[in-house]
């Protein structure tokens, strides 16, 4: 698919060329300090010009000759308390401002990272969000460049699917992917809950809270957020509900998702009251995984707990675990299909849709996809045969082979859902190939790639591809990615020169006669 940057013409490609020599930092502070003293000079040069004026208007002509009348009081100037002192403090706040910031934000041989205002690919009709699962720790430059692409693409939200970061420095990571997305929703996986090496689940949730008011619903007997729990997008009028589950973890958390459990019966609830309320769509997240052709054990999240899944007939599961990319063919359970086999053998009775093809018909079954790609690992895949769970799998990517052409990488996957379809792309960057912007720094065509939708018509909308790096012709203003000391310096001294001009024109005019 061919991608067009949005805006981009004669213009745009001359301010490129303009800017292809880097900035000297330091003389461009010097050369604006020089204009803006000389500017600051010449309004004060302004001051006795305008006094004598002023004067010459009040003072009447002695040598007038005829009648004299009374001469016109002008009105009173109201004053300008301390105009002086009032424009100094403005002045060295707005320095001393811009000097902290430059000291703070930025490393001494650094430009300061400004990210841009965030927008969202959002309406009252539609909205994105974007999925990974088992990242890198705080400073991984593929789970930082994940998050740069998804802010780019306007998600609405980043879904975290456990093994957040195998990481004890809970707080930096948070704080690190949270600078993209502020909408950082977590679920637990296996390295966050003392399973192995990793960081404490209670440390993330304090550090990567749920971000919006309206608040989840906690599962049966569960602390809720993190753990188990639902949430309802958009919270006004839903599209979609996401029903989080920790299903198959074993070690500070270790809910029994057996048949009739509570915690089962609590998941069906919740997909049945979605279903009664019209919400149009129902996604399951949880971090392991159930049909895969990845090396992690087969249906770890737990059988049972799968078999209700796909009986439910849940649009949509998103899991991680398996660091590798993996997308199911349409899954159903029937007379036929009692359990969705992932043994030694293949039931293929429970495969009802092939999805080679990328388009899949809503409320028929579910789909799967294992996005465990999000920085930390690729494993390898198997898809020569030798696995007979390749008859569930449509899609996959490891490190060693893929199921189309293209390079591995690390990243997410975009979802757009409304109320006719779910699309979906991938997103990824072979390890370590990224830019300052997060972008590919190799030729995203090389990279191994895959678009699929679930919709209720036959013809469904095409994936759209969310991958572009173009900025949207709408959603406001937008600020440079990077801005030097020096031009920060020089906003912080150009205002307060604005300031002191507009005061000076206020003054002046206040003192002429009416």
């Amino acid at each position: 698919m061919m991608k067009t940057r949005v805006g981009y013409g004669p213009q745009q490609a001359a301010r490129s060329r303009r800017h292809r020599h880097p900035l000297d930092p330091e003389g461009e502070l010097l050369e604006e300090l020089r204009k803006t003293m000389e500017r600051m000079r010449a309004l004060e040069k302004l001051k006795p010009g305008i006094d004598r004026v002023a004067r010459s208007r009040r003072t009447p002509n002695i040598d007038e000759t005829g009648p004299k009348r009374p001469p016109r009081r002008a009105p009173r100037a109201r004053p300008f308390p301390g105009r002086k002192a009032t424009a100094l403090v403005v002045v060295t706040l707005f320095v001393a401002t811009a000097v902290a910031l430059v000291l703070y934000n930025s490393p001494t041989e650094t430009p300061i990272q400004v990210n841009p205002p965030r927008w969202k690919d959002e309406t009252a009709t539609h909205f994105t969000f974007a999925a990974a699962g088992d990242f890198g720790g705080p400073e991984s430059v593929d789970s930082i460049a994940l998050m740069q692409r998804a802010r780019t693409a306007g998600m609405s939200f980043v879904l975290a699917l456990g093994d957040l970061g195998y990481t004890t420095d809970e707080a930096g990571w948070c704080h690190q992917l949270k600078r993209y997305v502020p909408e950082l929703v977590i679920i637990a996986g296996n390295h966050d809950d003392g399973e192995g090496d990793g960081g404490n689940l209670s440390h993330y949730i304090a550090n990567c809270p749920y971000p919006w008011s309206s608040g989840p619903v906690a599962g049966n007997g569960t602390p809720g957020y993190g753990y188990e729990y639902y949430f309802d997008y958009p919270a006004a009028k839903p599209l979609a509900r996401f029903i989080m589950l920790a299903a198959g973890l074993e070690g500070a958390i270790n809910y029994n998702y057996g048949e009739d459990s509570p915690h089962t019966e609590w998941f069906e609830g919740a997909v049945q009251d979605a279903r009664q309320h019209g919400i149009p769509w129902v996604i399951v997240g949880a971090h392991r995984q159930c049909v895969t052709v990845g090396k992690k054990d087969r249906c770890s999240m737990g059988q049972t707990i799968f078999d209700e899944i796909v009986e439910a007939k849940v649009d949509l599961v998103l899991t991680g675990h398996d660091h590798v990319y993996e997308r199911s063919n349409l899954l159903a359970r029937s007379a036929r299909c009692r359990s969705v086999n992932t043994t030694d053998s293949v039931d293929l009775s429970c495969v009802v849709g092939n999805g080679r093809h990328g388009r899949y018909p809503a409320g028929n079954g579910t789909v799967v996809v294992v996005q465990g790609v999000g920085g930390n690992e690729i494993d390898n895949v198997t898809i020569d045969g030798s696995d007979p769970e390749i008859g569930y799998i449509a899609e996959a990517m490891g490190g060693n082979a893929n199921t189309r052409s293209g390079a591995p990488g690390f990243g997410s996957v975009f979802y757009t859902v409304d109320a006719r379809s779910i699309r979906a792309v991938t997103n990824f960057c072979p390890p370590g190939e990224v830019g300052a912007d997060g972008q590919c720094t190799v030729n995203p065509t090389t990279v191994f790639s895959d678009q699929f939708s679930i919709a209720n018509s036959t013809n469904p909308p095409a994936p759209t591809d969310l991958s572009s790096s173009a900025m949207p012709e709408f959603g406001g203003a937008f600020v440079a990615p990077h801005m030097t000391e020096a031009a920060m310096l020089v906003v912080a001294v150009e205002i307060p020169v604005l300031l002191l001009s507009w005061l000076g024109a206020r003054g002046s005019r206040g003192s002429r006669p009416r």
